[in-house]
């Protein structure tokens, strides 16, 4: 009998161990949803979003990593527990971001305590019911990153215990875990094992056969009410080898002698040390699992980190660039302004001074006419200026100061095409008036290329539609590519592309009108098509791309051009405007023995239809 009791004692024992390490690990996994809840609520951008000063956050900066890196459900960003200013929840089968969902707030008004900060409690975390399903919360005032100023909200991420999570936490304890909440109790073992919880006890063992036993305890939510009854299932090895032992020490009484009987007894304490030897081995194994959980948790957090690294990368480029080229934009959009109003009056008044050169031509025609023998002193100076070849040469002055007068106003007119700075928003344009402006800009670098000569453009434009875009973006990006094209013509190197046996360098300029996927894209040039997407193709007869340099074309700061010639920006920006602002498509074909071609696709219409790469 006190074999039998010592087995039945260290049986509790080791359930009671492991309801301890259930707890914890529920605990560890609210640590985790608290730190990511953390980072994102003393960040400046959430800030500024709860106080109304960045509409573009939302979108920005709530992409499905948010959800993924920490594994959560739920968002929810609120200025107090009435107001919430964005609630969304994520599909993890379509990778999808679902906003709204009044279910969870609800649940989370019902609760205060996630919107009041404390000393005592500065970080809200722990468990809820919601929808029938216990769900781990965490809360953290919204702050600048340096911590100053007053809370400008409230950020909460909920991660729901779903059938998936409670496996993983199973597979971390090395446990046969269940879950259960109390308003809905499978059977009346568990009815009766919350009933002895509820009397006071901290965990019920409850043996179910000579084969298994079961230990319940009680999960508390944010309110300290009870919400979820744990329930872990083992097998009954202890208590199996000690019926055994005792059955074998019965019979050795029964049938030997009292000698036989020591040895048996012997026996048996060898087995308890065995079994001791093998309980503490399982729990350094465990221990090992939880060790190895938590640096996969710390790797995943480092991969975070590094994913993090690259978002700020990009956003780096894209600030240095963006306000790069609004100074651009607005020196651009200065000149041309200044430059039209001088050239509108000289190209006004040219008709008006034609006019009246023309009478005061046709009045002195007149006076020899009638007048064909003038004083002296006229026919003088009449002689002295050579007043046939004034007559002859002034129209063709005039009409010379007219056609420079007219190409400088095509060229203020391409300033103000490009740089578009009079336009805020999607619009929707004619991309070869942009692709136009652009070749006029960039008129004088065609002047020469590594050999001297002239370089040649030459364009094959098909029946585009009006395209809904930003267009100085779009400006902007080919004539980043039009820039670096004109650089690999102005390489010492011989052309290996497809005019390579021809001596004059080019670049050529293709576009054309392409339907959707789905074949309901409407005639190309139609009038307001929506449908369908639109194709530029400019490609170089200059030296090829190398091939182990294709794939970081497009990364940040990456530049093959001599320090000092490329900051390394410009496809990085274009492969931003294209791709992520434009949702569409930014490639290069570069090859030796071919040309050099980068093909840019957008969709027609941004606000209808998404183009998916």
């Amino acid at each position: 009998m006190a074999l039998d009791k010592s087995a039945r004692q260290t049986e509790t024992r080791n359930l009671i161990e492991n309801l301890s390490r259930v707890e914890q690990a529920l605990q560890n996994q609210l640590e985790t949803l608290g730190n990511a809840t953390s980072d994102y609520a003393a960040w400046d951008d959430t800030y500024a979003f709860a106080q109304g000063n960045n509409p573009g956050y939302v979108e920005g900066s709530i992409t499905p990593v948010t959800f993924t890196s920490s594994q959560t459900d739920w968002l929810a960003i609120a200025l107090d527990a009435e107001l919430f200013l964005y609630i969304a929840s994520f599909d993890y089968e379509n990778e999808e971001i679902i906003p709204g969902g009044k279910e969870f707030q609800e649940a989370v008004q019902a609760l205060p305590i996630l919107f009041q900060f404390s000393e005592e409690q500065p970080s809200p975390q722990g468990i809820a019911l919601i929808s029938g399903q216990a769900t781990l919360l965490a809360s953290r005032p919204i702050l600048r990153s340096d911590g100053s100023g007053l809370a400008a909200g409230t950020f909460i991420f909920g991660q729901t215990l779903d059938a998936e999570k409670i496996s993983r936490l199973a597979a971390s304890t090395q446990l046969s875990l269940s879950f259960y909440p109390i308003t809905a109790l499978p059977d009346a073992d568990h009815t009766d094992a919350y009933k002895q919880l509820q009397s006071g006890q901290t965990s019920v063992i409850t043996p179910l056969n000579t084969k298994a036993i079961a230990a319940y305890g009680l999960v508390l939510d944010l309110k300290n009410h009870p919400v979820m009854l744990v329930r872990i299932d083992a097998p009954r090895l202890l208590y199996q080898q000690m019926q055994l032992s005792l059955r074998y020490l019965a019979l050795s009484l029964l049938g030997a002698s009292t000698v036989s009987g020591f040895i048996i007894w012997r026996l048996l304490e060898r087995s308890l040390r065995y079994l001791r030897e093998r309980d503490r081995i399982q729990q350094a194994l465990q221990q090992e699992a939880a060790l190895r959980q938590s640096e996969l948790r710390y790797r995943e957090k480092a991969e975070e980190l590094e994913r993090t690294l690259q978002e700020l990368r990009k956003t780096q480029a894209q600030l240095l660039q963006s306000e790069k080229m609004s100074g651009l934009g607005q020196l651009v959009a200065g000149i041309a302004h200044e430059i039209n109003n001088p050239i509108g009056f000289i190209y006004g008044n040219i008709t008006h001074a034609r006019q009246y050169a023309h009478a005061l031509l046709n009045l002195i025609d007149l006076y020899q006419q009638h007048i064909p023998d003038p004083p002296q002193p006229v026919q003088e100076a009449q002689a002295s200026m050579d007043l046939p070849f004034i007559t002859a040469d002034l129209p063709r002055i005039f009409n010379s100061m007219r056609a420079g007068a007219e190409r400088i106003r095509i060229i203020v007119l391409s300033l103000r095409t490009f740089s578009r700075m009079d336009e805020e928003g999607l619009k929707r344009v004619d991309i070869h008036n942009g692709i136009d402006s652009t070749l006029l800009i960039l008129q004088h670098r065609f002047q020469t290329s590594a050999r001297g000569s002239v370089i040649q453009v030459t364009t094959n434009y098909g029946d585009l539609p009006p395209v809904e875009c930003y267009p100085s973006q779009i400006n902007q990006a080919v004539l980043n590519i039009l820039n670096n094209a004109i650089d690999a013509l102005q390489t010492p190197q011989i052309p290996s592309g497809f005019l390579a046996d021809s001596s004059q360098p080019l670049i050529h300029i293709q576009t054309r009108y392409l339907e959707n996927k789905e074949g309901k894209g409407g005639k190309a040039g139609k009038e307001g098509s929506t449908d369908g997407h639109i194709q530029i193709r400019i490609s170089n007869n200059g030296p090829p791309i190398p091939e182990d340099l294709q794939p970081r074309l497009f990364d940040p700061f990456f530049t093959t051009k001599p320090v000092g010639q490329g900051t390394g920006l410009g496809l990085a920006m274009c492969y931003q405007i294209i791709v992520e602002t434009h949702h569409g498509i930014l490639r290069c074909n570069s090859a030796p023995g071919h040309h050099t071609e980068f093909i840019i696709q957008i969709p027609v219409s941004q606000t209808t239809k998404r183009f998916k790469a």
